[in-house]
């Protein structure tokens, strides 16, 4: 609901005009009235923080004051405080049910809550109280938008024009809700009258200029935004905007002259540096970045948009916690900010956190509906998670906003190849070659293609047309060694490695794809020294480390091991996968409580790590754990993947244990039927409930079924003994 804070703005100014002496007394209505304007001066100025203690001060001379709570609630609604605000609106709303404004605020965050049955009867309070009020129209606007009911909403919208003479953030709202229904004419429309109304309503303009550009016309959104910071240049909704449009267009110069201008008239203003920030931002100057992230962030510690700009250069610089600490502290303090929550996704996926960077990346969509990044990087998350029905789903919104879009393309064309439709993924690759013949993800996508089809030489042919288009890319190089090793010619393999040597200045990379064809023939020795020379030439190439440490595993050298996935957790504490290999480590040299030492580090830092909570749920149960705690973890790694059957044999045998013998023969055979019905133990552990579920067929026809298998397999003698059991 995009009006909630729109009473804000519309504060009078109250004049203090008091003597002196009522600075130390008065009666409680002269004083809350005292508190009152210096808060109202305050919010005008945009100091909410001290906007909010003056509101207070004036409840504590006047608790009964309907006005003041309502006050208060607006301030504390303007910092994303939506809970106490909500506390407030209901006191002013108590003290004085005709308030209302209140009313209208109170359904406003209903709606925000997806309550719309709440923001229905405070709708039907107001029209009761006040038929002709102003809100009613706009409030039922807005619970139909709710309710997907755009036609209705387009009619309540267009009957509060009659009753609103400030109409320009109706016209606002109805192009808004055409937007929704596709009818871009009509959108562009409401967006001029919006304009017509109120020229210095610039909000309309950056929705009109960023119409433009989503329809492709990239000169007519320029045109606006240009117009809109040229009249107003220190206006905040143009923020992240125009960064946004001139990093996609690449035309800074005219922007940036102007905010140097201004900064020059102006050395204190922060919304100057904050335009300056983003642009750099755009140009990839981090220098210039930095310089006025940190002059932001040392005149307002705390700054929302500082911590935006100094988390996505942590990001850059691969300092992926502290990038994720910052933009956390920004999503809640502006928890309407469709970008904090975008790159904050970003940092968490690279942190291995990938549900909750899917939740965050979510949030952004639903913030910004239109908007593409979010949606191409939800699609890429489930597209390396191996769900390629969601990446096929995402990719055609993608493509049904914008058909030319190449990584909307890619997706479906991988997400397609993924469920074996190989020329219908040919098709989607076509497509965006013809679209950029020049790229190189293009040529390798087509590679994997014609691996597929066992037409070697045509995706040899592709993986050197994407290294001559782009010689960094060393996955292309990978594929391209991958093929000669398919084919026999291993040799061919790493002489075509190392020539790539001099084409790159990524040799450290080179060097690592080295070290795995090595590790792929078992000579450990060669590529424990291919790999020590691609962390000599970038010690932070922690996937390095990880392989040597592989390396020292399969020879069983496990302490070795250890030490190289220590590495990389002391150059970064979030790394999940070098944890779960000294984990898994741990486990071979059968110390079960460092090994559970490490699970815990991993759930510390990411709760909801499905991996690492059912090995320890495991570990629990089978070593003389608290059945509970392994109960749960277990149930929270199911929750995370329900699809995974070893999660559901981990929470299958628990419940065998905690005597849940038909709940148990449930998941447990769901678990072996994903597995089809080829894992031993996991029917062993099915046998063992049908057994003590008095099921005798089926236990003893999974328990032999199991030892068929494999005779040898580790709970073969209790099988057998149970098997016994069942005969006598």
């Amino acid at each position: 609901m995009k009006r909630i804070l729109i009473a804000v703005g519309l504060l009078a100014v109250v004049g203090i005009g008091v003597a002196a002496y009522f600075e130390f007394g008065g009666s409680p209505e002269v004083r809350r009235e005292r508190h009152l304007g210096k808060a109202r001066v305050y919010m005008k100025e945009a100091k909410v923080n001290e906007a909010v203690i003056e509101f207070k001060n004036a409840l504590k001379a006047d608790p009964a004051s309907a006005e003041s709570h309502y006050e208060l609630a607006m301030a504390l609604a303007k910092r994303g405080e939506y809970q106490p605000a909500y506390q407030e609106l209901l006191r002013a709303r108590d003290l004085n049910p005709d308030l209302i404004p209140a009313r209208f605020q109170l359904a406003t965050l209903h709606l925000l809550n997806r309550d719309t049955k709440s923001a229905k009867e405070e709708l039907e309070e107001i029209r009761q109280r006040n038929k002709d009020a102003k809100e009613t129209h706009y409030l039922a606007a807005q619970i139909a938008i709710a309710e997907k009911e755009p036609d209705k909403a387009i009619r309540e919208l267009e009957e509060a024009l009659n009753n609103e003479p400030q109409k320009a953030a109706i016209y606002l709202d109805l192009g808004q809700v055409y937007l929704s229904k596709k009818d871009f004419k009509a959108a562009e429309g409401a967006f001029r009258k919006a304009l017509e109304s109120d020229p210095k309503f610039h909000r309309a303009r950056v929705a009109l200029a960023q119409l433009y550009v989503a329809l492709g016309n990239q000169q007519k959104g320029e045109v606006e935004l240009i117009l809109a910071t040229k009249a107003d240049p220190e206006n905040e909704d143009l923020l992240h905007v125009l960064g946004n449009f001139y990093s996609s267009t690449r035309q800074f110069d005219e922007v940036e002259k102007l905010y140097q201008d201004l900064l020059k008239k102006k050395p204190d203003s922060l919304v100057a540096k904050k335009r300056l920030a983003e642009l750099y931002a755009a140009k990839n100057d981090l220098k210039k970045v930095r310089q006025y992230t940190d002059e932001i962030l040392k005149t307002k510690p705390g700054d929302s948009d500082g911590l935006f700009f100094r988390g996505r250069l942590y990001l850059v610089e691969n300092d992926l916690q502290k990038a994720a600490n910052d933009l956390e502290a920004v999503t809640k303090s502006a928890p309407r900010f469709a970008p904090g929550f975008y790159v904050l996704g970003q940092a968490q996926v690279r942190l291995n956190q990938i549900e909750e960077g899917k939740k965050s990346l979510t949030k952004a969509l639903e913030l910004a509906p239109n908007w593409l990044e979010p949606r191409l990087s939800l699609a890429q998350i489930h597209l390396a998670t191996g769900d390629a029905d969601r990446a096929l789903d995402e990719a055609e919104i993608i493509l049904k906003a914008r058909p030319d879009n190449e990584t909307g393309l890619l997706i479906s064309g991988a997400a397609t190849l993924r469920k074996g439709k190989i020329e219908k993924a040919l098709a989607l690759f076509k497509q965006a070659q013809r679209l950029n013949p020049k790229s190189a993800a293009v040529h390798i996508d087509l590679g994997a293609v014609s691996v597929l089809q066992k037409k070697y030489p045509e995706a040899v042919k592709y993986y050197e047309e994407a290294l001559t288009l782009d010689a960094n890319r060393i996955d292309a190089l990978a594929s391209l060694a991958q093929v000669y090793v398919i084919q026999g010619n291993s040799k061919a393999a790493v002489e075509r490695v190392e020539q790539h040597l001099k084409k790159t200045q990524n040799q450290a990379a080179v060097y690592q794809v080295l070290g795995q064809l090595s590790l792929g023939k078992k000579e450990y020795g060669r590529a424990i020294q291919q790999l020590e020379r691609a962390v000599e030439l970038n010690p932070n190439l922690s996937s390095a480390y990880l392989l040597i440490g592989n390396a020292y595993a399969a020879q069983k050298k496990f302490d070795i091991a250890i030490e190289q996935y220590q590495k990389v957790v002391a150059k970064s504490p979030g790394a999940i996968q070098a944890q779960m290999l000294m984990a898994t480590m741990y486990e071979l040299k059968g110390q079960k409580d460092k090994a559970n030492e490490y699970y815990r580090k991993i759930l510390e830092i990411n709760k909801n790590f499905a991996p690492a909570a059912n090995n320890l749920a495991w570990n629990y149960a089978e070593h003389g754990g608290n059945l509970d705690t392994a109960l749960w973890l277990a149930q929270k790694a199911r929750e995370a993947n329900p699809n995974e059957p070893s999660y559901a044999d981990t929470l299958g045998w628990i419940h065998y244990k905690k005597r849940n013998y038909d709940t148990a023969v449930a998941l447990l055979k769901e678990s072996s039927e994903n597995f089809k019905n080829s894992n031993p133990t996991v029917l062993y552990h099915l046998g063992r409930a049908h057994q003590k579920a008095g099921q005798k067929e089926p236990a003893a026809e999974a328990l032999k079924r199991a030892l068929v298998l494999n005779p040898n397999f580790a709970e073969a003698e209790d099988a057998k003994r149970a098997l016994q059991e069942l005969a006598n």
